[in-house]
């Protein structure tokens, strides 16, 4: 602080600076990951293997059939998919012994980064997952004519990105319905769209800001808060959604992801986190390892838009 003139300074000698023990916590942003796709097949690569082969339920064809008709067989064909674990990724925290020892708030401080780690790791999967989501999609599934029975929903396409605004918005989420009707969507809760947040600004303006639309008591522009369901999506918003540049429009376009939490597998094989001491200096290294693998198991339960924001 300031002093006026003769007045002597004592911070650089009687008065010390103070640390306060307490660590300022970084923002911690939400990832989808996990909610929109399928874990069960973990525990069957718990033990050993670096893929699993699963078989798709046989399609059966149904005949006419006529009186003393002769009746063709059918022979079933064996549809299969093989999830591959065949990603991995670490970190290594290096600790000197010396500084573990005079760092006052020393725990506080290894378990903050230990959960940062942990949070970082969750955080690459949603551009991974997503990304895969979207280019393994069925063909039928997105495109400019996407739609298994219509081939009539324009969901964009490289080049040719749907641009949403909020006049338009709520009908390129119908889009994405009619397509997933169209490839038998299931109506069990379980369906999703993932959406950026930049989409917050379409949907504030489109006819959702009325409460009496929404079903809500308040407004999303009174309270900010938008329906956890629409179109019979569960909605979730992530700051995580694959971009591209569009070189042809000029702009950031987005692919947004819809579809059924069935239909991605997605398996965790390890999970290791360790504490080593170094062999040729005082000191520790705090490592983990995680390795993995996901896929998109049932290719028309997912539909993807590709698109812009103005």
């Amino acid at each position: 602080m300031k002093s006026s003139a003769g007045y002597s300074q004592y911070s650089d000698a009687l008065i010390t600076p103070h640390f306060g023990d307490r660590l300022i916590a970084r923002g911690y942003c939400s990832f989808v990951a996990g909610d929109i796709t399928d874990t069960d097949y973990a525990g069957d690569l718990n033990k050993s293997g670096d893929q699993i082969t699963y078989f798709i339920e046989p399609e059966v064809s149904i005949e006419e059939y006529q009186k003393n008709g002769t009746l063709n067989p059918q022979e079933l064909e064996s549809e299969s998919i093989t999830m591959v674990v065949d990603r991995a990724k670490y970190y290594n925290v290096k600790l000197d012994r010396i500084d573990e020892k005079q760092i006052a708030f020393i725990d506080k401080w290894v378990e903050s980064f230990l959960k940062r780690a942990d949070y970082n790791m969750k955080r690459l999967l949603d551009p991974e997952v997503l990304m895969r989501m979207a280019f393994e999609t069925a063909p039928t599934n997105k495109g400019m004519n996407a739609g298994k029975e219509s081939q009539s929903q324009d969901l964009g396409e490289i080049g040719n990105p749907v641009p949403i605004t909020a006049a338009n918005i709520i009908e390129v989420l119908t889009r994405l319905d009619v397509v997933l009707r169209e490839a038998c969507r299931w109506e069990d809760g379980q369906m999703f769209v993932i959406l950026p947040n930049v989409a917050r600004n379409a949907l504030m303006s489109s006819d959702l800001k009325a409460a009496y639309l929404t079903g809500m008591a308040q407004s999303p522009i009174l309270n900010g808060k938008f329906p956890l369901v629409i179109m019979g999506f569960n909605v979730y918003f992530t700051d995580q959604v694959p971009t591209v540049p569009d070189l042809a429009v000029g702009k950031t376009a987005y692919w947004i992801v819809a579809g059924h939490k069935k239909a991605t597998g997605f398996a965790q094989q390890l999970e290791d986190h360790e504490i080593i001491t170094m062999e040729k200096s005082f000191g520790k290294y705090y490592r983990g390892l995680w390795v993995y693998g996901h896929k998109p198991f049932l290719k028309d339960a997912l539909a993807a838009l590709y698109c812009t924001f103005s």
